[in-house]
């Protein structure tokens, strides 16, 4: 399946990031436009579903389609079956169900372009690719968010989340023969978290605003906003996810360094669980690979 006699062959590697990996479908869909001949995609945890999802054959914006069924949040919220916290605290028997109405029981023999999915292995501390088997298993492996979705454990091993130690795959796409490599980092970096907190402050003051000149229905509606927030933010899953992804961008950016062309878009007022904001992570991905244009249409010329 892997033409790695390609001298010329393109690698792509699609980042974690939880929902601001939303942004790879926009990257897609420039790739689509232009023709760029993708030879082999690596993905770890919201990159290894995208990944998988376009490898099947998916276009880009079929993936869009079926993600926008989160555009809800009350769709989100079905996904979440909470269950007594040992290793997690979602059983993930929605999730899986939710895969398996994208992935069915298709396996890495099905795909038209290969794809590598990262896994991380708690109890040895290495990274894994998996490359074989069923999609459904290897995509839920790589994006349990340890803490969040029980873990499975298999072999003596407890796989989770593939962003923990390599959240933007680009080794494994020279070892798949890669020559060229076009790796998406959408995990926040320190500008885009100073610009959502001046975008936090500049909200505040509105709300200061309205409290001081509004009408009565829109001051009774600043405070219940406030007392929410105060009682939701931070949550845990607000805590577990910033922790990682603090970790993660410093890891990501490093293995970027290797790439080509390296592209991160980050919608910068977004947070990681923002799932029903897809046209804005689309958008921002798109506009993104634009701004490279130029680089990315040199890899196709070889």
């Amino acid at each position: 399946m892997e033409n790695t006699e390609n001298k010329n062959m393109i690698g792509l590697a699609l980042g974690s990031g939880a929902a601001f990996g939303l942004a790879h479908i926009g990257v897609l869909k420039i790739l689509e436009r232009e023709e760029i001949p993708i030879g082999v995609v690596s993905g770890a945890s919201i990159g290894a579903l995208i990944a998988t999802m376009w490898g099947i054959g998916l276009s880009s914006h079929e993936i869009q389609k079926i993600s926008e069924r989160l555009k809800i949040k009350l769709n989100i919220l079905r996904l979440l079956d909470f269950t007594f916290p040992i290793t997690g605290l979602l059983a993930g028997k929605r999730l899986r169900r939710f895969l398996r109405a994208i992935l069915g029981d298709s396996t890495f023999e099905d795909l038209k372009v290969p794809v590598k999915i990262i896994v991380c292995d708690l109890a040895n501390r290495e990274t894994i690719v998996i490359d074989k088997g069923m999609l459904l298993d290897a995509v839920y492996k790589s994006i349990a968010v340890p803490g969040i979705f029980q873990p499975i454990v298999e072999d003596g091993r407890i796989l989770v989340d593939g962003g923990i130690m390599d959240p933007v795959p680009v080794d494994i796409l020279f070892r798949s023969g890669a020559k060229k490599i076009i790796a998406v980092n959408v995990l926040p970096g320190p500008k885009n978290i100073y610009e959502r907190n001046m975008a936090l402050k500049e909200a505040a003051k509105e709300e200061e605003n309205v409290l001081r000149q509004g009408s009565l229905g829109e001051k009774i509606g600043v405070h219940l906003l406030r007392f929410f927030r105060k009682m939701f933010t931070p949550n845990i899953f607000d805590v577990i996810m910033t922790s990682m992804q603090a970790m993660e961008y410093s890891i990501a950016e490093i293995n970027c360094c290797r790439a080509d062309v390296n592209l991160h878009p980050v919608l910068s007022n977004a947070t990681s669980i923002d799932f029903h904001l897809v046209k804005q992570f689309v958008k921002i991905g798109e506009e993104e690979a634009l701004r490279h244009i130029d680089k990315i249409r040199a890899l196709k010329a070889g």
